[in-house]
């Protein structure tokens, strides 16, 4: 019996099989140079050295004084602290600055700071700060990225009376919580 050239769709060709043999094969070869390539030391310094306790701290002192509520969230403190810090090599030492400020008049609250430094180039951190505790955002591009949606200061003043915008219906990490209970099923 005679074979066809022309291929059917189950049947394939030598020429078909080596084909693809080799696109596996050097496939294979450029996934493995690309791997290869990576330079570990680089993707360890890209990513943020961990914050230390005291310098934590400090910031989150901040960020009461600034914010006027005592109890906020550590873990947002640190992301938002590392945002901070990437966007800006000054922003510790005009942290400090702040701090400095604050305890050499013995300012009393955010607005007697905000009428200190008004026109200066520290209230622009100033409001940095106070933006990403309230806003969950460090910056105002199009592309910024968010550190806090359900835990920003903005949606915690009126959470008794106001429900936190959102496309999923039953609220943000909705799949977190015990699904309700199936009281009687349908009928159709």
């Amino acid at each position: 019996m005679k074979k066809d050239n022309h291929l059917l769709p189950n049947d394939l060709t030598q020429t078909g099989v080596s084909r693809r043999r080799f696109f596996g094969q050097s496939g294979s070869v450029v996934a493995t140079f690309a791997l290869g390539s990576l330079n570990t030391t680089t993707a360890v310094a890209a990513q943020p050295a961990p914050t230390d306790a005291t310098t934590l701290n400090q910031f989150l002192k901040l960020s009461r004084f600034l914010t006027g509520h005592q109890n906020l969230d550590t873990t947002l403190g640190e992301r938002l602290w590392t945002a901070f810090t990437q966007q800006s090599a000054g922003f510790s030492s005009q942290m400090d600055v702040l701090q400095n400020l604050i305890g050499q008049h013995k300012l009393p609250d955010v607005e007697a700071l905000d009428t200190l430094i008004k026109g200066q180039p520290l209230h622009d951190v100033m409001m940095a700060v106070i933006r990403g505790w309230y806003l969950g955002v460090t910056d105002d591009s199009h592309h910024a990225r968010v550190y806090a949606y359900q835990n920003a200061l903005m949606y915690q003043v009126p959470r008794d009376g106001m429900v936190i915008p959102t496309y999923a219906h039953n609220g943000p990490d909705y799949w977190t919580s015990e699904p309700p209970p199936v009281d009687r099923l349908l009928t159709f």
